[in-house]
């Protein structure tokens, strides 16, 4: 949103400039033209004719002389929300005598519209990483039997570090949207949300032999040993829920016109 409304209103102050570069030099603002010269700066000309031409400098000087700005400011209002999108692949192995997962592999591949820069998106990406994964198996806040916290500093607060992550493989895909000036959809931190339920079900799929079907989060070492003993000891708890009394009095909708009745939320 931000990255649009500069957008908007940078092509805002370039046709000022263009209408009032072709005003000084007595030309038609169709004929006018933003090049680069042979230093490398931006200059207004009237097109064919190079030997003519105006800088920003000289335009927002002029603008300052008959008592205008050239400036922009404006509000960018987009129709509906962007939908990012991506996969997650990720590969542990969890030791069953003591509990501990290790991670070995995680796979990224997230969607965030236009990238305008690779570096900060792939910044982002890493962050989220490590974030999701340290949900799914480290960070937890606990308490005493008085609610007292016990994790209130980072010292008690069990966060990764490096040591304790891999080398991720983090790719995009780039599906421009059409909401937007510049095709671009949100990628703060996207890999948090795909990273964590791929780490939880990779430590659920390496102990789906012994019949575990569900392992609480974070999956710390005490919780993935206790799920073995669970499913040696023939005493793993049933994961069914049954879901809130509230599903059964939300409104279902019509089948339309040629489709077949299903009682569909």
């Amino acid at each position: 949103m931000g990255g649009s409304a500069v957008r908007a209103a940078a092509d805002d102050v370039l046709e000022q400039a263009r209408k009032r570069a072709a005003a000084m030099l007595e030309a038609s603002v169709d004929d006018i033209d933003l090049v680069t010269d042979d230093a490398g700066v931006g200059v207004f000309g009237v097109a064919g004719v190079p030997s003519v031409t105006l800088t920003w400098a000289q335009l927002a000087t002029a603008a300052e002389t008959d008592g205008e700005a050239l400036a922009a400011g404006l509000d960018f209002q987009q129709a509906g929300a962007t939908f990012p999108f991506g996969a997650h692949v990720s590969v542990v192995e969890v030791d069953t005598d003591t509990g501990r997962v290790t991670p070995v592999r995680h796979v990224a591949v997230d969607d965030c519209g236009r990238v305008l820069n690779p570096l900060l998106v792939e910044g982002q990406q890493h962050g989220g990483l490590a974030q999701g994964i340290a949900q799914a198996l480290y960070e937890e806040i606990l308490f005493d039997a008085e609610g007292q916290p016990l994790t209130a500093t980072l010292a008690d607060y069990r966060m990764p570090s490096a040591a304790d992550l891999i080398t991720y493989e983090a790719s995009n895909t780039e599906t421009p949207t059409p909401m937007n000036p510049l095709g671009a959809k949100g990628i703060g931190e996207s890999a948090s949300v795909g990273s964590t339920p791929a780490v939880q079900n990779a430590v659920v799929d390496a102990l789906s032999h012994l019949g575990v079907r569900h392992v609480d989060l974070p999956c710390t070492p005490e919780r993935v040993w206790r799920a073995v003993q669970d499913a040696r000891a023939g005493t793993l708890p049933d994961v069914w829920r049954e879901p809130p009394t509230v599903f059964a009095t939300l409104p279902t909708r019509a089948p339309a016109a040629g489709e077949a009745a299903g009682g569909e939320i």
